[in-house]
């Protein structure tokens, strides 16, 4: 079952089977507790909080961040609120959405937070999992790294590269725009993700719906390796799989460079980065400790340390590990853009690279 067929058969099953705790008289939610507690005056606010996450003692975290790179991000949290525990959860894709729904369903609320890409967030908001919650840390931030209504704030962002392998291919004659790929060439030498559905709509967005559509269909004809993963793909590019990966994390090909390995980097036109966002459960068992999890990982400290990951952050003034990464404007793939048209591209992206 592709990823569109598994998020519309739990959306599906959640309209059909409402969720326990939406039968009978609904406990107010995360999002409305937190609500009232922002309308004290900052030091009583956060006076309470702390109290309140006290007493709760625990935050249940789902999240996509690397299994490496999560204990060391709540060791830090913990370390400046020791008296709350971080209980994570590595999940990501599709994977999230319908675990998050499948609980939901059978009225066990488990998560706290949670953070994915603007696919996933756009999913888990539209089965009802995720509240708004205006964290001050979002002062720091500006649009569209943040929604209006509160549900979403960049924890990072990652822009999207094209990736080379130095032995395979010289500098001057790497790829230096889409159209270069067509060449001849490039047959039978390139890597694409089996799910860039992002990337997909970004192309057709920029090139106009039947010209991006024609240049897809062309592109398919290079005979591509299709990989799920971005992180393996760099690796396959890395030991000379292939000479070229057209949709990489440009963290880690940075990374991986930083370390030796025989790879490089070129912005193609558009640049473009996805978000990952940073969200708050609904019926979060423990609201007050979300909030000051959710405060701290937008925090200058909490954005520093994804830094150290090597990751984009969004938050004004931090320092980034990756600054040649943000010399150059992008565009922001966030929940706006690709709600509406996320089931479309993925479609139309199967069909033409998947054959299905």
């Amino acid at each position: 079952m592709n990823y569109f067929a598994s998020i519309m058969v739990v959306i599906l099953v959640g309209t059909v089977y409402p969720p326990a705790a939406y039968c009978g008289a609904a406990a107010e939610t995360a999002g409305a507790v937190l609500a009232k507690l922002n309308k004290l005056p900052a030091e009583q606010r956060q006076k309470a909080l702390m109290e309140k996450a006290k007493t709760e003692g625990e935050v249940a975290f789902y999240s996509s961040l690397q299994a490496q790179q999560i204990d060391p991000f709540i060791r830090v949290f913990q370390k400046r609120y020791p008296f709350v525990k971080v209980n994570p959860y590595r999940v990501s894709g599709n994977r999230q959405v319908i675990k998050i729904q499948t609980e939901m369903n059978a009225g066990n609320h488990l998560f706290d937070v949670t953070n994915g890409s603007s696919e996933q967030a756009s999913a888990i908001k539209k089965v009802g999992a995720i509240d708004p919650y205006q964290s001050p840390q979002r002062d720091f931030f500006i649009a569209p790294n943040k929604d209006k209504e509160g549900f979403f704030t960049s924890l990072y962002v990652i822009p999207m590269v094209l990736g080379y392998n130095t032995n395979l291919v010289k500098r001057g004659e790497a790829p230096k725009s889409y159209e270069d790929l067509l060449q001849p060439k490039w047959k039978s030498n390139m890597f694409l993700d089996d799910e860039a559905y992002e990337w997909f709509a970004v192309l057709l967005k920029h090139m106009g719906r039947e010209k991006g559509l024609q240049y897809m269909r062309n592109l398919a004809k290079q005979d591509l390796r299709m990989v799920r993963g971005r992180t393996a793909q760099s690796q396959l590019l890395s030991a000379g799989e292939r000479p070229l990966a057209l949709v990489l994390s440009g963290h880690t090909v940075l990374d991986l460079k930083g370390r030796g390995a025989p790879i490089e980097h070129v912005i193609l036109d558009p640049y473009f980065a996805q978000a990952n966002k940073l969200m708050l459960a609904r019926h979060a068992p423990h609201p007050h400790a979300a909030a000051l999890f959710v405060d701290w990982s937008l925090s200058e400290e909490g954005q520093s340390m994804i830094t150290t990951f090597g990751r984009v952050v969004a938050r004004k003034g931090v320092k980034q590990r990756f600054p040649e990464l943000v010399e150059k404007e992008s565009f922001l793939v966030d929940v706006d853009f690709i709600a509406p048209i996320l089931d479309q591209s993925g479609k139309e992206f199967s069909q033409i690279f998947l054959g299905r």
